[in-house]
């Protein structure tokens, strides 16, 4: 629990300056892929929830073959109690509005404006690197299946040209492991 908190905060603290920094700008958040949230949203949501998960457990059984396997210490930050549960719930939409918002929605477009890209490569493998960054206490096997991870929602998010299928899958995702057995 008392990690959950101070995540919450400061992830909300991240979603503020990004709003404030659109409204600088003077595109809103609209400028950086929140459109209208439409029924297609939860079926492009859902359908990337699926060849996700397979794509990630493929890169998974990948990854411990050549000895990278992703140590168990996410187990450590899974909810266990009713309040932890409670807060893993506000900590999934969290996660799922604030990282969607700040590595998909802001970062991924900027870069392309900054690096005067054409095309979106080079910004998809800068935010996706940026977004595994944030995953290395998984060590360098979570690195690398969570930067993949981020490249795909930067494929939601490019295809749909909004946030909102990404900001779901991203919620159902993290909202999932209310779910998963506890081994302690």
């Amino acid at each position: 629990m008392l990690i959950y908190v101070p995540t919450i905060v400061t992830q909300w603290l991240l979603f503020l300056l990004v709003y404030l920094t659109t409204i600088r700008e003077k595109t809103g958040l609209k400028g950086i892929g929140f459109r209208k949230i439409r029924g297609i949203d939860l079926l492009w949501a859902v359908a990337f929830l699926l060849v996700s998960n397979l794509v990630l457990a493929g890169v998974s059984v990948v990854l411990g073959w050549v000895g990278l396997r992703i140590p168990g210490e996410l187990g450590l930050i899974l909810p266990k109690t009713s309040t932890e549960r409670v807060l893993w719930v506000i900590l999934s939409l969290t996660a799922g509005v604030c990282e969607e918002t700040a590595f998909r929605g802001y970062l991924l477009t900027r870069l392309k404006i900054f690096t005067r890209s054409r095309g979106w490569v080079l910004p998809l493998l800068i935010a996706s690197l940026a977004f595994g960054t944030g995953h290395t206490y998984q060590g360098i096997g979570g690195f690398i299946l969570i930067s993949i991870y981020g490249l795909m929602f930067g494929l939601l998010f490019i295809k749909t040209g909004s946030l909102w299928p990404a900001i779901i899958a991203h919620f159902f995702q993290d909202f999932s492991a209310l779910f998963y057995p506890y081994p302690g």
